[in-house]
């Protein structure tokens, strides 16, 4: 079995790739040589014959957001139109981000029609999405249609808050909850996301507002994993051992 990794994405896809081949092996399951599992690197073309996560790096994030709005509708980001600072709304915040982003890092924050402009034209924005409330924000993780895991980001340095944003450089880390206490309706946005996106697996990243609504924000295809989260990734090298253990079977709704 192969491995198409992002370059970003190295050291999870490592720990992926090992923990697949350490089941393989204490289950006594050959890899087949003609599989590969694409990590945030994916292959656009028909061959080899068995890949899962062939379109992983197929979209931008402008794209993905689309495709998502579309499927998911109420459900994730509206995708403000290119000339919208003409028309924004007095009073609403708006959150510009580039079409490639990673960990957050690329947000920007526009509340006047002059600020979008001007983040449009100095190349830090490419397209921008309302502001959206929240209480919470989870971090759910699917392989095809079964949940692996869930995680909330939690504020658990609060002297590292400095801006907008839920992530680690910001203060906040990973922390899981039990299958049991993650809401079925949490775990079906997300399986519609990875869906949308003719995804075999992937992490998404998902708002709860306080009228306690599920906003997608984006699929990861290839998310990061710290010792505190090796259990989803233990998961997701399960199924991929199962998968082609059992022949490398298309998914059950005949996409590939």
């Amino acid at each position: 079995m192969q491995f198409s990794v992002a370059r970003a994405a190295r050291p999870t896809g490592e720990i992926l790739q090992a923990l697949i081949e350490e089941e393989a092996r204490a289950s006594e399951i050959l890899l087949p040589r003609d599989a590969v599992v694409c990590y945030g690197a994916g292959r656009i073309t028909a061959s080899p014959a068995y890949t899962l996560n062939r379109l992983c790096s197929h979209y931008n994030k402008l794209e993905q957001g689309m495709l998502l709005r579309t499927a998911l509708q109420e459900n994730t980001l509206e995708i403000m139109p290119l000339d919208f600072p003409r028309g924004l709304e007095p009073g609403k915040c708006y959150l510009g981000r580039k079409i490639q982003h990673t960990k957050g890092k690329d947000i920007t924050v526009a509340i006047e029609s002059w600020q979008a402009e001007t983040l449009l034209r100095s190349g830090k924005a490419d397209f921008f999405t309302p502001y959206v409330p929240s209480i919470k924000e989870y971090r759910v993780w699917v392989y095809r249609n079964r949940h692996l895991g869930t995680y909330e980001k939690v504020l658990t340095r609060p002297e590292d808050f400095k801006k907008i944003g839920r992530n680690y450089a910001n203060g906040f880390d990973f922390s899981h909850r039990e299958s049991e206490n993650v809401p079925e309706t949490l775990k079906d946005v997300a399986k519609r996301a990875i869906l949308a996106l003719n995804l075999d697996f992937g992490a998404v990243d998902i708002l709860e507002t306080p009228e306690h609504q599920f906003i997608v924000l984006e699929v990861n295809s290839a998310p990061g994993v710290s010792n505190e989260r090796r259990r989803v990734i233990q998961n997701l090298a399960h199924r991929i051992v199962r998968w082609a253990a059992n022949g490398c079977p298309r998914r059950s709704n005949g996409i590939e």
